[in-house]
């Protein structure tokens, strides 16, 4: 009396936190966790930061403009006499002042290189941030779904809950009559016992599945939300063939790793740029007086061309070492679309197996159902044992909640096989 007592406070508990929670659809909880996951905030931080690198690395396009003023001291004698009339003026203290202009007009091609650069590391920053929001949409989706399917595994282990206790009743009522054994009675009361721990245990993997989802979303713990949707047998029509060439052009990954060999390769042609010449041009006026605003004027424009003979072996080592890493960064590539490849194949036949799953339970529960039936009737009869009819009751009970997880799981397989072949896009 007291576990039924225990149990019905339990059931009705969640029937009254149901009733008073915030329903989650999928739509919501993936708008949601776009908006709040940490790992795309950060990330959009990151992208952030590079898109200031890159337009700083106009810089080097720019002229530079210098100003420079000094004060000068010569504390044992002076190096310049001015003469006044036929007396010789000795001043030690002197000020200067002076402006330039400068540009650099060739470089070999270091600053262009390194602005590309700076552009390939931004794109690839950017395809990563997508490849987070992936994960997060398959996180989500997974998460939902499993919530979802668990919610409807609860109400199909109440429905067995309640076909025991009808059970029992008749059993008992049959006892009464005299027409079964005491046996039966206790059988009957087992079953309902053990399908009571059954919900408590559904009850108890349900609150854990929302809370795994509720995370996600940084929602409190204590705050009663439940997962809103029908759970069906998920449609999706598109080849593997279709699938894979999409994939290789835009997932995530590998748009990243070809950001990666554009930015390599710009670190290749900056080691590059160091066999060439530097030509730079400049233009200055300078002053220089014994006065604080100096009068002597001079003005002039240099051109500067400059170029290392003999640095050592760096330059040469620099340059090739710098074309391996593209070179493993191409091979990088290609082993990162085999597993593409890889993957959307064993998602694909994932997702197949899961659909067939539900083809096999949803056959197992029709014949399930058919054997409850036809116990139930020749227990009513006279012509059943309880063990059996009690055997047939599990069967039927454990086959529509097979069918519910094959469901969930499939819709989860689905999900993955989103995330592989990366089909919400950008």
């Amino acid at each position: 009396m007291k576990k039924s007592l225990f149990i019905f406070a339990a059931l009705f508990a969640l029937s009254l936190i149901s009733s008073h929670s915030y329903s989650i659809t999928l739509d919501d909880a993936i708008k949601r966790a776009i908006d709040v996951s940490y790992p795309i905030k950060e990330q959009k931080e990151t992208v952030k930061r590079t898109e200031f690198s890159y337009i700083s690395s106009i810089d080097p396009f720019l002229p530079t403009v210098t100003i420079q003023a000094g004060y000068n001291r010569y504390l044992y004698g002076a190096p310049i006499t001015y003469t006044s009339g036929f007396a010789p003026l000795v001043n030690n203290e002197f000020y200067n002042a002076a402006g330039i202009v400068s540009y650099r007009l060739f470089d070999g091609g270091l600053r262009y290189a390194q602005r590309q650069g700076s552009f390939s590391l931004m794109g690839r920053e950017k395809e990563k941030l997508q490849g987070i929001r992936n994960d997060v949409l398959f996180n989500i989706r997974s998460a939902f779904f499993t919530a979802l399917g668990k919610r409807v595994v609860v109400e199909k282990r109440n429905e067995a809950y309640e076909t025991t206790k009808r059970l029992y009743a008749l059993t008992k009522a049959r006892f009464v009559e005299g027409i079964v054994r005491k046996s039966d009675v206790l059988q009957a009361e087992v079953r309902v016992t053990s399908s009571k721990i059954d919900v408590i245990d559904a009850v108890t993997d349900y609150e854990k599945s929302m809370e795994d989802l509720k995370s996600l979303l940084l929602i409190m713990p204590d705050e009663k939300h439940d997962v809103e949707g029908v759970l069906e047998a998920p449609q999706f029509k598109e080849s593997y063939q279709s699938l894979t060439e999409k994939a290789i052009r835009t997932r995530p990954d590998v748009t990243y790793q070809l950001k990666e060999i554009d930015r390599l390769t710009s670190v290749y042609k900056e080691k590059k740029s160091n066999w060439w010449p530097k030509i730079d041009v400049g233009l200055q006026q300078s002053r220089q007086d014994t006065s604080f605003f100096p009068n002597g004027r001079e003005d002039t424009v240099t051109l500067n061309f400059s170029y290392p003979l003999f640095d050592g072996v760096g330059r040469y080592y620099n340059m090739e070492g710098a074309q391996k890493d593209v070179n493993a960064a191409k091979y990088k590539l290609e082993e990162i679309k085999r597993n593409v490849k890889l993957d959307i194949i064993k998602a694909y036949k994932d997702f197949d197996l899961s659909l067939e799953n539900i083809r096999m339970y949803a056959e197992l529960l029709r014949e399930a159902t058919i054997n409850f039936d036809q116990a139930l009737g020749e227990y009513k009869a006279g012509k059943g044992d309880i063990l059996t009819l009690i055997q047939a009751e599990k069967d039927w009970a454990k086959s529509k909640e097979n069918h519910v997880v094959s469901m969930y799981k499939s819709n989860n397989a689905l999900a993955y096989l989103q995330k592989v072949s990366y089909l919400d896009g950008n």
